[in-house]
């Protein structure tokens, strides 16, 4: 995709597959865009004092300060993925004003845009332009089962609908990051002619993206080449920094909530295993704290307030997942600078029951287990056998719900679905940052030494796969903390090595510091600006809306197109 800037006033002009989108601000109606669409063999435009960029799709329109911006990823981007799942991470995006008067690179505090740009360009976003990066595998198989039933043709004697467009334009909602931005951008595209539609989307003008991780690499396991890969999606319906942003809200979305999936692809197999994690989900607060006992904040009267939306938050979940195994690592020590939060293990399973005693297929579906990380320190001397002893304890049920096997096409690349997932991890620990990364990350090793010895693979055991799985889980947690807390995890050292060190114990306590100085020099800004880009803002300005001019709507005689 190409972007002009044109004229004394700046007007912005988009290109791709030939076709041109003009945006010109409609005089005396602010937030009112009007949009020309040129068809191809029209002249580019006229730039002799203008300026045209590469670029590689847009992420959205935002209304700033009584201005129009549009949000669009320019290179450089970094190119991540493995063979034909090409992932790109956002490195650099521009703000283009549409009334003119803004620079589109938004690197001082005096930019509307300063502070959305520092959050799109923090490295935690990414992409795909060749599947769908906002979907686990099994989402992936539905939908595409689902395409190939709307495209079946149909005896009729008119002439057939334009073909849907690919999934991933419109992605799984929740953990499509710029859902909110991007409902300006979904609309202009719905009001096009269906074949310049198509164009748009054949080359992703409108660009979903996660925010999180994503890391793959290939590695040799016997005499077979296989692919791991992690992915993390953080949701974005409660999105925001750690000490603004806890517990869950009346809608049933809990803060810090992320979908992490653990891919491995061999010669003829592709497994995905899915776990979630997410804060506490009751309405709850906890106040900043450097030094001395946490202090957390209930809602009361505990049960009114917290038990309607954690009925919604796990019947969602059930929904998703089918069957799902809250894994709760908050501390159970009565005394002690964590004693807070044996008060809120007890809150969350007492108002569990009490859903599970309203909702009998929540009692059917959820299963709440404790689990004191903390505890297991003190007897075995240390984290080195924790992710044993948590294996040790999951395993009957890792092996109940299985995972995702499927096999794809060597012709067409689809999908047939061997086995499904039959269930779920919810993991929490207070933060779902350190502990919960360290939980997910030994559920996972379980998980694959199991399913290795099934697929008749070498052991997953001192392999060089399980070198990288520890990497690629060490460098999503980090990921994940920096994201919430301004900083890497605290046990990410140890997941990455399986060793603790007092180097690493160094490490962490720097760790711990950086996440002071994030909350109390930074967080209120990121905050905001993370709940302007998902939609939570209250102050927000309205949306823009596209006005596509009358002859460009529906427009019978408009070229056929070839697609690339």
């Amino acid at each position: 995709m190409l972007v002009y800037v044109t004229g004394p006033e700046n007007r912005i002009t988009l290109e791709d597959t030939g076709f041109f989108l003009d945006f010109c601000p409609v005089e005396g109606e602010p937030g009112r865009i009007e949009v020309d669409v040129r068809p191809p063999g029209t002249p580019p435009p006229i730039f002799d004092a203008g300026v045209r960029i590469d670029a590689r799709g847009c992420l959205g329109a935002v209304r700033m300060k009584g201005c129009t911006f549009l949000a669009i990823v320019v290179p450089p981007v970094d190119s991540i993925g493995c063979e034909d799942e090409d992932v790109e991470q956002v490195r650099e995006v521009l703000f283009y004003s549409l009334e003119g008067g803004h620079l589109p690179l938004a690197r001082t505090r005096a930019h509307p845009c300063y502070h959305l740009r520092k959050v799109l360009t923090d490295g935690s976003f990414y992409y795909s332009k060749t599947f769908d990066l906002t979907s686990r595998l099994a989402t992936r198989i539905k939908a595409q089962n689902q395409l190939a039933e709307a495209c079946t043709p149909i005896a009729r004697a008119d002439a057939p609908e334009p073909a849907p467009s690919p999934c991933y334009h419109n992605g799984t909602q929740e953990f499509v990051w710029n859902t909110h931005i991007l409902q300006p951008l979904r609309a202009l595209r719905d009001s096009l002619d269906p074949q310049v539609q198509s164009a748009f989307d054949s080359r992703s003008f409108i660009l979903p993206v996660i925010q999180g991780f994503y890391g793959a690499s290939e590695v040799t396991l016997g005499a077979e080449k296989v692919m791991l890969a992690v992915i993390s999606r953080r949701g974005w319906a409660r999105a925001g920094t750690r000490f603004i942003k806890r517990g869950i809200d009346d809608a049933g979305n809990v803060a810090n909530f992320a979908e992490t999936e653990t891919i491995l692809q061999t010669r003829d197999k592709t497994l995905s295993f899915v776990q979630v994690r997410g804060s506490v989900p009751l309405i709850w607060t906890e106040l900043p704290h450097w030094h001395g006992s946490v202090e957390v904040h209930l809602a009361e009267p505990v049960d009114a307030v917290s038990l309607p939306p954690l009925l919604s938050h796990f019947r969602w979940l059930v929904k998703e997942y089918s069957e799902v195994h809250i894994y709760n690592l908050l501390s159970d020590l009565p005394t002690g600078s964590l004693a807070a939060e044996a008060l809120l293990g007890q809150a969350y399973s007492a108002i569990l029951s009490l859903a599970q005693a309203k909702d009998p297929n929540l009692a059917d579906k959820v299963i709440y287990e404790a689990h004191s990380i903390h505890k297991d320190e003190m007897e075995s001397g240390g984290l080195a056998r924790v992710p044993t002893i948590i294996a040790q304890d999951l395993e009957p049920h890792i092996t109940e719900f299985g995972a995702t096997i499927a096999k794809a096409d060597a012709l067409t690349g689809k999908y047939s679905l061997i086995t499904p997932q039959k269930g779920t991890f919810r993991v929490n620990c207070r933060d779902c940052l350190d502990r919960s990364n360290l939980g997910e990350f030994s559920i996972s090793v379980d998980m694959l030494t199991q399913q290795c010895q099934k697929l008749g693979l070498p052991s997953f055991r001192g392999s060089a796969l399980e070198a990288l799985h520890r990497k690629l889980f060490a460098d999503s947690g980090d990921a994940l903390a920096m994201i919430y807390a301004g900083s890497g995890t605290i046990s990410g050292s140890f997941v990455r090595t399986g060793k603790t060190t007092a180097r690493q114990m160094a490490e962490n306590a720097a760790n711990s510091e950086k996440r002071e100085i994030q909350a109390l020099l930074h967080d209120k800004e990121k905050n905001r600006a993370t709940e302007i880009l998902t939609g939570q803002y209250k102050k927000c300005e309205p949306p823009p809306i596209f006005i596509v001019k009358a002859s460009c709507r529906g427009t019978k005689s408009a070229p056929r197109l070839r697609l690339f």
